[in-house]
């Protein structure tokens, strides 16, 4: 499993935003602990096809990097927004999981 650290970026900032900075601190120590892997670095191959995506759907710039990843890599999407990604799903080659609830 990975993360972009965008995507974590949003992670922590909606956690913040909902439960406060203690939880959110937990949040992130737990992922960094974990087996996820957090990538660092936008590759120029994520780069585009995320430019691609962003493009043609109206998705935020993050979840088009999330889903850029998923793409590339042949990786199930886990997503707590999955209406966002709900016509994507059909067009485009990828498997969207819902992660959690809010």
């Amino acid at each position: 499993m990975r993360i972009n650290k965008i995507n974590l970026l949003e992670v922590y900032y909606d956690t913040y935003r909902n439960y406060g900075k203690d939880k959110a601190e937990y949040m992130l120590d737990s992922i960094r602990k974990s087996p996820v892997e957090i990538i660092s670095e936008i590759s120029d191959e994520v780069f585009t096809e995320a430019g691609r995506i962003k493009a043609t759907y109206r998705v935020s710039l993050a979840d088009t990097i999330a889903l850029a990843e998923a793409l590339l890599s042949g990786d199930t999407l886990l997503t707590s927004d999955h209406h966002e990604f709900e016509a994507i799903e059909e067009i485009e080659n990828v498997n969207i999981s819902l992660s959690f609830s809010k």
